[in-house]
């Protein structure tokens, strides 16, 4: 009966976005172009080379030798086998679908157990610091070092919650052999086919949501909660409304008020949970092969942990401000799209010829 009434609801909801569509076509097409430009000026250029390697890493066995350096940290805190500690360094700097990407490879590969991959899956997740230092540090803060302050807040988080998720497991034991290593054109040239079809996955997932943030705008579903959160919480009303667009697709995080100290600790939370539209990402490369509930329940506690770190970060630090219209040369200078296009018409011909080669073969 509950599954039914479930359906149900999905299709009305599905039939009722449809309609939205047409009613706001131009809007939701503005929307939509807007969120290709993200996706053409930010998310490819910073993910796409991170997925690539991320994969080889996993193919090649490379994240074995990586990982002997801190094998003390990996067996004695994170309790976890010391030859999957690259992943959680690969995906603290890569971007927030990196981690799960390596996890969920590693899993299809039979090289990690589910109970561990499920539970490192609560912590192999970051924005990275370039993301969070250009967006965040420079573009509100206009300062690189709290930018930093982010994100070490965001890592420290993480640090904690792999303690909290570890304790109680036996220390694991040592590599005693290393898993050889294979590092070929093919598997180099796979782990690019595999991070093209990544790549575009993600946007495509932004590219989704947008649309569904540009409804709730324009039915007033939008300002309504962004109200409600204003009134809770004594914010701004374009700060809530900024914080309410991030919490659905994180990149909206920088249209929160620019030099507002009082921020920082709510940038460092809302940059630890990623966005709805993130989750999704981190859902659609686990392919329901993993559970996301220790994921989910960790990724929220997360929120609250890097908001007082934050905070306590900014008190120790002390980081000076730059009051300043921040309407630098910098800013204004908006960065090419055209790098990324040759990047991708060059993916295509190559995933193409894969193609044809497998064709031929066949």
């Amino acid at each position: 009966m509950r599954s039914k009434f479930g359906n149900f609801i999905a299709g009305i909801t599905a039939v009722l976005y449809m309609i939205l569509l047409v009613v706001f076509v131009k809007d939701v097409g503005e929307a939509v172009l807007k969120s290709l430009k993200v996706c053409f000026e930010v998310m490819i250029p910073s993910l796409y080379a991170f997925m690539i390697a991320s994969g080889f890493v996993v193919s090649s066995n490379l994240y074995t030798v990586l990982s002997k350096p801190f094998g003390l940290i990996s067996r004695y805190i994170f309790r976890i086998p010391p030859e999957y500690f690259s992943v959680f360094l690969i995906g603290s700097i890569g971007g927030y679908p990196v981690g799960a990407k390596l996890l969920s490879e590693l899993y299809d590969n039979g090289k990690i157990d589910r109970e561990t991959a499920e539970q490192m899956l609560s912590y192999c997740y970051l924005a990275g610091p370039a993301f969070i230092c250009g967006i965040a540090g420079i573009k509100l803060f206009s300062s690189v070092k709290v930018g930093l302050i982010i994100f070490a807040a965001i890592i420290s988080s993480n640090l904690i919650i792999a303690a909290v998720s570890g304790f109680g497991r036996p220390v694991p034991p040592k590599i005693k052999t290393a898993a050889k290593l294979e590092m070929s054109s093919e598997k180099f040239i796979s782990s690019v086919y595999s991070g093209a079809k990544g790549m575009f996955s993600i946007c495509a997932i932004i590219v989704f949501f947008s649309t569904i943030i540009c409804i709730l705008d324009k039915t007033g579903a939008l300002i309504f909660i962004s109200q409600k959160l204003s009134d809770l919480t004594g914010m701004k009303y374009s700060d809530a409304n900024a914080a309410v667009r991030s919490i659905i697709e994180i990149s909206n995080i920088s249209s929160l008020s620019r030099g507002d100290r009082s921020l920082i600790p709510l940038t460092a939370s809302l940059l630890s949970f990623g966005g709805i539209c993130v989750l999704m990402q981190v859902n659609g490369f686990l392919k329901g092969k993993l559970s996301v509930k220790y994921f989910y329940f960790f990724r929220i506690l997360a929120i609250f942990i890097s908001y007082f770190l934050c905070k306590l970060y900014v008190e120790i630090f002390d980081p000076p401000f730059i009051q300043t219209a921040f309407n630098t040369a910098a800013e204004v200078r908006q960065s090419s799209p055209i790098p990324t296009l040759f990047l991708l018409i060059m993916t295509i011909l190559l995933l193409s010829n894969i193609s044809i080669e497998k064709k031929k073969k066949v």
